[in-house]
């Protein structure tokens, strides 16, 4: 008599643990959101000609094409430029970027000092620090216009998945984070919201 409700709930339990999803949140003051060149550029220096960084900022140049950017300029000829943190982070709070390895809590300033976000908490994973087993990564962007390099968008994609599975690794990771993240640009500001990934 009680076989179904538990096998109900075992369902319900891995439903809720599944990775399928990313914790989504972005900032910005709801003005419209022109569009135009735009240039992708890491936001440590010493990783911007590293071929992994370039593969990720490829990834990412492909979801603002498909809002309505136009990417290949270098930076300094461009009307804007999205500037991109990549991280991921063990259980032990080990966090890695493409090209080097940092301690934890190291990155783009996403929700700091902009004025966009400040003040408020961004998420950095669904029980990545409770589960040895688990790795979560994150895609940071901040989009500045260049011009008066005021900010005009940032957000933050964060996404689990356990060691040894495609998800948990940059590459398996930072492509369906960039969808999400974009998806329904340029989203409502400071809300967390969980995005079904692709």
């Amino acid at each position: 008599m009680i076989a179904v409700p538990l096998a109900m709930a075992l369902l319900g339990l891995a439903a809720c643990s599944n990775n399928n999803y990313a914790d989504v949140v972005r900032f910005h003051n709801s003005a419209p959101i022109s569009r135009g060149t735009l240039a992708v550029v890491a936001s440590d220096p010493l990783v911007q000609q590293s071929l992994e960084f370039r593969t990720h900022a490829e990834t990412v140049a492909i979801e603002m094409r498909r809002i309505g950017y136009t990417t290949g300029l270098p930076a300094s000829q461009t009307q804007y430029v999205a500037t991109i943190d990549i991280s991921q982070a063990d259980a032990m709070g080990n966090v890695t970027r493409p090209g080097v390895t940092v301690g934890a809590g190291i990155g783009l300033p996403i929700g700091s000092n902009s004025g966009l976000g400040a003040n408020v908490s961004v998420p950095v994973g669904r029980g990545s620090r409770r589960n040895p087993n688990m790795r979560s990564t994150t895609l940071a962007v901040q989009i500045r216009r260049n011009a008066d390099q005021a900010i005009i968008w940032e957000g933050r994609a964060v996404k689990e998945a356990r060691v040894g599975e495609p998800g948990a690794t940059a590459t398996g990771a930072v492509p369906q984070l960039a969808n999400a993240l974009f998806r329904e640009f340029p989203g409502t500001p400071g809300v967390t919201t969980q995005v079904r990934l692709n």
